[in-house]
This record gives C-alpha cells, sequence and structure tokens, in this order.
C-alpha cells in the first residue's frame, strides 16, 4: 500500500516536472532509422537539458539495444527520456521520494524517465547503483528496461505485477497482463 501511493505521488510529481524538460532529439543515421522503423516505429527517444546532441545519439543507442530485446511495439506510441543523475535525483528528492530508483513511468503519458548512468560506459553513479541493487549496471539497464516495460505493457502502477511481469519477459514468457495475474494467482509465494 505504502509503495503504491509513493508510486501514485511519484507519477503525479512527474506529470508536473515532464512540462519543464527541455529535450534534446536522438537522431539516428539511415541504416539505424530503418532498422528502427522496422523494430519499434512509435518509440521516441529524447535526453533531458544537459545532453550534447552526440552523447544522446550515444546514450540512446544503448537505450534502444537494451529495449530491442522486448515487445517494445506493443506499446504503441512512447517516449523514453533520459536524465542526467543530477536532474533525476533532483526530481525524486524535492518529492521526498529514494534517489536509488533509476527509471520510472509516467502511465498517463507514455513517458518513462531512466537515469542516464544506466546507459554509459563507466561514471561514479553507475558504480554506486551497481552496488545499491548488487548487479552489474548493464543488468541493471536490462531490469529497469523490463519493468518499466511491464508497466506499461499492462497500463498497471502496481509494483508488485509489475515484477512478475518483468520476470515473465525475462523468462520470454507472453506479457499478456491476464497471464501475468494468472500465474500470480496460481503461485502466490512468489
Amino acid at each position: 500500500m505504502k509503495a503504491s501511493l509513493l508510486i501514485a505521488v511519484l507519477f503525479a510529481a512527474c506529470a508536473a516536472q515532464t512540462q519543464t524538460l527541455r529535450a534534446v532529439p536522438a537522431h539516428l543515421d539511415e541504416t539505424d532509422q530503418a532498422s528502427a522503423k522496422k523494430k519499434a516505429p512509435m518509440q521516441h527517444f529524447v535526453c533531458n537539458t544537459g545532453y550534447t546532441p552526440q552523447e544522446c545519439q550515444a546514450a540512446t543507442a544503448v537505450l534502444r539495444k537494451a529495449l530491442a530485446r522486448y515487445p517494445v511495439e506493443a506499446l504503441g506510441e512512447w517516449r523514453w527520456v533520459l536524465v542526467r543523475t543530477e536532474d533525476l535525483k533532483q526530481i525524486l528528492s524535492v518529492r521526498g521520494f529514494d534517489t536509488n530508483h533509476p527509471a520510472f513511468s509516467y502511465l498517463p503519458k507514455r513517458e518513462t524517465f531512466l537515469d542516464g548512468a544506466l546507459v554509459v560506459r563507466a561514471s561514479i553513479r553507475s558504480v554506486e547503483l551497481s552496488a545499491i541493487w548488487h548487479m552489474p549496471i548493464e543488468d541493471l539497464l536490462d531490469l529497469a528496461v523490463r519493468h518499466e516495460l511491464a508497466h506499461a505493457l499492462c497500463n498497471d502502477r502496481d509494483e508488485t505485477k509489475a515484477d512478475r511481469a518483468a520476470i515473465a519477459l525475462k523468462n520470454g514468457k507472453p506479457s499478456s497482463c491476464r497471464v501475468i495475474e494468472q500465474e500470480s494467482a496460481a503461485n502466490p509465494n512468489e
């Protein structure tokens, strides 16, 4: 219950924040554009203020690669926003939330916000997040993507359902929310 309330407040806080984001569009070369159109034609990638166009392109390339393993085309229109760590921490901190969450989604606006440290090779923040979450940053990126994708696919803020759906995605199981709910009911102790 407490986690649900926290997430609901975070979503509401995020709604106000999304209106003030200044984005750097992620540009692709012709080969990447053709590939992206085949895989996820309605996925939009942007970087919050502070990224150069080159940094944004490199960062979103890593994010696109992580997303390519999963059924993002099922989302339809969706926006993926990379945010500098200091900005994401400030957004979360000002609102009294845990600043060590590397991603969150705002479902009504069909947006997912990710800590930029998830997509860089090495940074102080990626080392911190790896230590906090007890996994390599590449695995944390995959977990964050799967978890937020589960929220988005199910259009549900429930953390337990998202955790279960993220596990199903990792195991290559169907991403149907109804299937996830049925599995959850069948295995309540999982």
